[in-house]
């Protein structure tokens, strides 16, 4: 069962972005380009840039490890830094990287799925195969729960893209920027708080990260539809 969840489980992070990536690129001229720029949005924003300061820098703060008593203070500090890094990444991307690619086929991503939650499910099946699945400390539920967490994900990520993009378009960029940004900081700050405040359990988690996946994705969708968009 474990194995056919790793199975299971790569084809989602790996196989949605990249059948997506090559159907629109037979439909639209750029859609590689606009793909590797968020996927470089991404890996700056967040693998280089946050992330490091996270664990590397504010850890020597006392303000910092104060805060982390606190879930709504931490969970909004967590979910607000993200979604500022990455989507003014995206931001920038659209804004000056990506001039006249900036229809709805060009907001297709993926790459997180990819470097964070993919890599280790091909680490897994290695060591499943390896008969060392009991080191992985997963079960096949578990691990299909992360695939499924990863489409929530790629959702709210596609639709963030959109609405970015559909603000530098139509020269609204502060406030669809602004609003990726919140959209972001509710998403992955109720990782924290959910579960410390609410007791919500992971199921209740991944139900919201679905709703509000969606939820951007359809926005994101129906702004890029919008007549004279």
């Amino acid at each position: 069962m474990l194995l056919v969840s790793l199975i299971v489980g790569i084809a989602i992070c790996f196989g949605v972005p990249i059948a997506g990536l090559v159907l629109l690129m037979r439909k639209r001229r750029g859609a590689g380009k606009a793909f590797a720029l968020g996927a470089a949005a991404f890996v700056v924003s967040q693998l280089l840039i946050r992330i490091p300061v996270l664990q590397l820098v504010l850890p020597n703060f006392g303000w910092f490890a104060v805060m982390q008593l606190y879930p709504w203070r931490y969970g909004l500090f967590l979910g607000l830094t993200a979604g500022l890094a990455e989507e003014t990444a995206r931001w920038i991307a659209a804004r000056y990287l990506l001039k006249g690619k900036d229809t709805m086929e060009h907001g297709l991503g993926g790459i997180e799925a990819m470097l964070l939650v993919g890599l280790n499910m091909i680490a897994g099946v290695v060591m499943a195969l390896a008969g060392q699945a009991e080191l992985l400390g997963a079960t096949g539920a578990s691990v299909l729960v992360s695939g499924a967490e990863r489409l929530s994900a790629m959702a709210f990520h596609v639709g963030a893209s959109l609405l970015v993009m559909y603000g530098v378009r139509t020269g609204r960029s502060t406030l669809y920027w602004a609003l990726a940004v919140i959209l972001h900081g509710v998403l992955d700050a109720a990782v924290v708080i959910l579960p410390a405040v609410f007791g919500v359990g992971v199921l209740g988690i991944e139900l919201w990260a679905a709703a509000l996946g969606g939820l951007t994705l359809a926005a994101g969708i129906c702004a890029c539809r919008r007549k004279g968009a």
